[in-house]
């Protein structure tokens, strides 16, 4: 419980202090009367604190988000169902929702009912205007008396969880991506769903082992038929997403971080859909999308939402802990690098990660146009056309060693960015 004094009001502090000052006074000059009007500015607060002390609050509160999970700038509708059931009446009540500026502003509304038992809903909206986990609440009540003498703070404890994700957009397939096979469709085939290796059969040749023979192919087709072990193929992918703060710029809610994060979410789950396995490999290593839950199932996608929704900007300078994990790992059939500002050395380094792999696709980052509008409209600086320079040798040098190459400007949706890499191998 705070202290009485801390209780009062501005207004109840002075009535405090001007009922005992004209106590004073009326003892010195001998005026009872006037006594008595100090007496009764200075009990006003203290019966107007007690009966707001004492006062039951029997309140019940139930609150929720919807929907609790969305993409980065999408609103979100919060809600509070607010009720009370007690033996006196509450008198004024002013509540205020705590709420983390990222999702908006705290809302604060009035219930000034007498009645013993009331119900109210209040409804405010909410933006999601950072990608991360939120929590709305807790509620904070405030009692005061009808004079505004007195003010009593109570808070519930219960919360709401509220998760912004990157923005997935749906992209179109590719039917140049790695690892559609001989039969040239866009969705792989996948040989041995059941085991490692498939048993397909071929006729008998000199020397073949005699217990590889398979004896119901024998007798269907009349001729001396034996096993061909054949390699199941499980088609992968490997997301390079590149972390690092240095290679960013821009604020809110359309800086590049944030078009290369949901340019990962929106691939990552494009090629899940397609039945590839894949992982993504940020400035500070893999993320380990893939495990042991199955890379067909839904929690994948949930598990790529998730990680990326938690993912922050590196302050490493160096790509080297992404691409040596890439290279680490067993080869997939496509590598994807996204980028921001890069050098030469990065360019070297996605060359080391794409090694064993059938294709590499660079989607590359033109930073400054994400920075603010006021700056981008400036003459470029010196130090600007560096960094454009630096950045289109490290293109060349990716696009000499067959990878394919896009830019992306602010504006450019992560779709159209998709489809200039479809549009660059119908070129090539």
């Amino acid at each position: 419980m705070r202290k009485p004094w801390q209780l009062l009001t501005g207004r109840g502090r002075m009535f405090v202090v001007a009922g005992v000052v004209v106590v004073l006074i009326a003892m010195a000059t001998g005026q009872r009367d006037v006594m008595r009007v100090g007496l009764l500015l200075a009990v006003l607060p203290v019966v107007a604190g007690v009966l707001v002390a004492r006062a039951r609050l029997r309140m019940s509160c139930e609150r929720s988000a919807e929907p609790a999970q969305v993409s980065l700038g999408s609103p979100i509708r919060g809600s509070i169902t607010l009720g009370q059931d007690g033996r006196l009446p509450a008198g004024i009540l002013m509540l205020e929702d705590q709420v983390p500026p990222e999702l908006g502003n705290r809302p604060r509304f009035l219930v000034d009912k007498a009645d013993l038992s009331w119900r109210r809903e209040v409804d405010y909206p909410l933006l999601g205007r950072v990608r991360g986990r939120f929590h709305t609440g807790p509620l904070r009540v405030r009692t005061t008396d009808p004079f505004g003498l007195v003010r009593l703070d109570r808070q519930f404890v219960a919360t709401t969880e509220v998760m912004v994700t990157p923005e997935i957009v749906p992209l179109p397939a590719m039917r140049s991506a790695g690892g559609v096979g001989n039969t040239g469709e866009a969705r792989p085939h996948r040989i041995g769903t059941v085991g490692q290796d498939d048993a397909l059969v071929r006729e008998y040749r000199h020397g073949d082992d005699v217990r590889r023979i398979h004896w119901r192919s024998t007798a269907r087709w009349g001729d001396l038929m034996v096993r061909r072990e054949e390699q199941a193929w499980d088609p992968s992918a490997s997301i390079i997403l590149d972390s690092r703060a240095s290679a960013h710029a821009g604020q809110g809610m359309y800086n590049s971080i944030e078009w290369a994060i949901s340019a990962a979410a929106s691939i990552a789950t494009h090629f899940l859909d397609d039945g590839f396995s894949i992982e993504i490999y940020e400035a500070d290593g893999p993320l380990h999308i893939t495990g042991t839950m199955g890379q067909h199932s839904s929690a994948s996608h949930q598990l790529v939402i998730s990680r990326l929704t938690d993912l922050r900007a590196r302050q490493t300078h160096s790509m080297h802990y992404a691409v040596e994990a890439a290279t680490a790992d067993r080869a997939g059939q496509l590598v994807i690098a996204i980028m921001g500002r890069t050098s030469a050395d990065d360019a070297y380094a996605l060359l080391r990660a794409r090694r064993n792999r059938a294709q590499g696709l660079a989607i590359m980052l033109d930073v400054d146009t994400f920075a603010d509008r006021a700056r981008a409209a400036d003459e470029p600086s010196e130090l600007q056309r560096k960094a454009r320079a630096t950045q289109e040798l490290a293109a060349q040098i990716l696009r000499d060693n067959q990878w394919r190459v896009i830019e992306v400007k602010r504006g450019m949706s992560v779709a159209d960015a998709w489809s200039g890499l479809e549009q660059l191998s119908a070129v090539a």
